[in-house]
């Protein structure tokens, strides 16, 4: 089964819907429900969140590949994205480092995903990283900051740092306290996008930042994800609604 690739373009930004499930049932109907979206243009599988893998401490990646197969089966024409989100990051489980790093490895192995994610900052990110172009499997490097809004320099930083350690995608969310945070996001987006070289994906957090789920592009954000039944986070929109402003933010205007 060949790779389907992720394609990022701040002028068209790609939709990429969550897969939550819990175990093999809610699996299959989440995927079947992504396959029928004519929105998807990508999908989110959390590891993290999947118990047949989680229940074992994470020690054994064969569960997760497993999963990623019938995944790749039942969503054949759409990239995948492969992320375990720790705890520190808003995520449900923890493994250990080393399992971490066999875990990313493993599913890169696959050949199945599109991209996997790497949390930057996590221990063995920068083996996690190498080990995923190892099997030609692109990074997205990640930073999830639920304690606020880090200043626009801050923000910069951190995304500098993702395409320094050899991130093919740099993403970062961060919490906003204020309507003045979500314009700090916008901001940095804008200005590391005129100086990135690689595609970015940034978004504030929340009902407040919902905004930049859906105009993210027009600073220089890639990509969004919005839901085809359950969130994997805080303030993301139905697939749907997000593709009918997208539509109109980013061709409408052109007609």
């Amino acid at each position: 089964m060949p790779r389907q690739q992720l394609h990022l373009d701040p002028s068209s930004p790609t939709i990429i819907v969550p897969i939550t499930a819990r175990d093999a049932t809610e699996l299959d109907q989440s995927a079947v429900a992504a396959a029928a979206a004519l929105d998807a243009g990508a999908v989110e599988w959390r590891v993290d969140l999947y118990e047949p893998f989680t229940a074992g401490g994470g020690i054994d990646p064969a569960p997760a590949v497993s999963a990623l197969e019938r995944v790749a089966e039942l969503v054949p024409d759409i990239p995948i994205l492969a992320t375990f989100r720790t705890t520190a990051e808003g995520g449900s489980a923890d493994i250990p480092p080393e399992s971490y790093l066999a875990l990313i490895d493993a599913l890169a192995a696959t050949g199945l995903a599109a991209a996997v994610d790497v949390e930057y900052r996590h221990p063995v990110a920068e083996r996690a990283i190498a080990a995923a172009h190892t099997h030609g499997t692109s990074v997205v490097a990640s930073n999830h900051d639920f304690d606020g809004t880090p200043a626009v320099e801050e923000i910069m930083v951190r995304l500098e740092a993702m395409e320094s350690a050899g991130a093919d995608v740099a993403k970062i969310a961060v919490m906003p306290r204020s309507a003045a945070d979500v314009v700090t996001l916008l901001d940095a987006t804008e200005r590391r996008h005129r100086l990135s070289r690689v595609p970015l994906i940034t978004m504030s957090m929340g009902a407040l930042g919902a905004v930049t789920r859906i105009g993210g592009g027009v600073f220089g954000s890639a990509a969004t994800f919005a839901t085809v039944g359950a969130a994997s986070a805080p303030g993301q929109l139905p697939a749907s609604d997000v593709r009918g402003v997208l539509d109109l933010l980013h061709h409408g205007a052109h007609e």
